[in-house]
């Protein structure tokens, strides 16, 4: 698949060979190992929506505000030495 890009700012237009070319690649080499990682990252709400579906975690264990109100009542504690 062709992909023309329009209105990069001129110093990404620059900065884009340049760094195809520190890497011996060349331009479209570069941008394709560029944007195939960056699809490879779950976007921010691709990962919530996951989260959400996993739904809570009801297995008996302490749930997360539980953990962290724990944890304060010991930050809380005098240290006895």
């Amino acid at each position: 698949m062709d992909l023309v890009v329009r209105g990069l700012p001129a110093e990404v237009h620059a900065e884009l060979p340049r760094r195809a070319a520190a890497e011996d690649k060349s331009l479209g080499a570069y941008l394709r190992e560029v944007l195939t990682a960056h699809v490879a990252v779950s976007s921010m709400g691709q990962w919530l929506g996951r989260l959400h579906e996993l739904g809570p975690n009801h297995a008996g264990g302490p749930t997360g505000a539980e953990l962290v109100a724990d944890a304060r009542t010991e930050d809380d504690e005098p240290i006895h030495r």
